[in-house]
């Protein structure tokens, strides 16, 4: 891929959680997208004003506090549209359904500009994203695909070594092991995954030292 039409990555560990926000950025097409603003809204926004005033869009995997947790004021300070699926909407309205009131976390309630759909390519960054729903660990979780970097940022559904829980309201073990053959299935297994939580990795490298992965695609169930 040329120089000039790289995207930058920047992985952003926010929260008491541990989440990982990415704040991705493009020159070339003039836009900024943060994926996952899960809380330290502040930190987030001086990664963002690094690369200038420029269109900031926020995309959501899922609904869950820990990553949604400084949405509200990341859209505020940028007035971007945020998407998420539409099974998630309820969650960013809920201190209780997006788990900020077990976890003793603040909450502040947004409402989403857009909804992804399953399957549907959209235009980001100067490439095409494709949204993979990938329900499981909760109902509208969404993998966000790029062909053209062969990199997957896919929440909390497979992590390095790990997978997504699936004991909160919404989780199915059963599900999410269709989910990960779904992946598995439909994407080159040499994709970088940038997960919810912890290191990135590939999918490749899942397949083989992942004990939760190499149980659900030889037809086990979690």
């Amino acid at each position: 891929m040329p120089q000039h039409s790289r995207i930058r990555i920047e992985t952003l560990t926010v929260g008491p959680i541990a989440a990982n926000c990415y704040v991705l950025f493009s020159e070339a097409a003039n836009q900024i997208l943060v994926v996952d603003p899960g809380d330290e809204p502040d930190t987030i926004m001086e990664s963002v004003k690094r690369y200038g005033p420029r269109p900031v869009t926020i995309w959501l995997t899922h609904g869950h506090i820990d990553h949604i947790g400084g949405a509200a004021a990341v859209q505020r300070a940028t007035n971007a549209p945020v998407y998420i699926h539409e099974s998630e909407a309820s969650l960013l309205t809920s201190e209780v359904l997006s788990g900020a009131q077990w976890l003793g976390l603040p909450f502040e309630p947004l409402t989403a500009s857009h909804y992804f759909e399953d399957n549907q390519v959209l235009p980001m960054l100067g490439r095409d994203w494709r949204m993979l729903h990938v329900p499981g660990h909760s109902p509208g979780s969404i993998l966000m695909y790029s062909a053209q970097d062969s990199i997957a940022i896919g929440g909390d559904l497979i992590f390095r070594s790990s997978v997504g829980r699936t004991d909160l309201p919404g989780g199915d073990s059963r599900v999410i092991s269709q989910s990960i053959r779904r992946v598995y299935n439909e994407l080159p297994h040499e994709t970088r995954l940038y997960p919810g939580h912890g290191p990135d990795t590939t999918l490749d490298v899942e397949k083989t030292a992942n004990p939760y992965v190499k149980l659900i695609l030889g037809n086990g169930t979690l």
